[in-house]
């Protein structure tokens, strides 16, 4: 596998993240090495040390993380946003706390740029705000 520049493994990142919160929804359970196989089209073994570090302390934190950014929701629940928004979240909030290397501005860059790729017409805005108050505190 050719090497990946850090923001394509994020973007990557958010699409498997993405897809185990849509699996988690409907009670599917997801084998984390094919996932990977299939969004990278490569062997598990493969894949950037980075992504899988990522992802596993993204999963692994899932639910602290979850609960961190919830307490900035205003009118709103965790559940009621689409996946992608949701992972994208879960992602910036990992990077910022269980990365090393990576501050709250990256963070929230990495997280602004996939939401306006990914989201909806202004979700980066909603993302920004969340993650600037989240974060902030942390």
């Amino acid at each position: 596998m050719k090497e990946l520049s850090r923001n394509k493994i994020q973007e990557i990142a958010m699409q498997i993240l993405s897809s185990f919160l849509i699996c988690q929804n409907q009670d599917i359970v997801l084998d984390i090495e094919n996932t990977f196989e299939s969004v990278l089209d490569c062997p598990y073994e493969d894949a950037p040390i980075f992504l899988k570090e990522l992802i596993i302390k993204a999963l692994k934190n899932e639910n602290e993380i979850i609960e961190l950014v919830s307490k900035y929701l205003k009118n709103w629940k965790f559940s009621r946003l689409n996946s992608c928004v949701q992972a994208i979240l879960i992602l910036a909030v990992t990077n910022f706390k269980y990365m090393e290397g990576i501050n709250k501005n990256i963070a929230i860059n990495i997280a602004v740029e996939l939401t306006k790729k990914y989201g909806e017409e202004d979700d980066y805005k909603f993302v920004n705000a969340i993650l600037d108050n989240c974060l902030q505190n942390e």
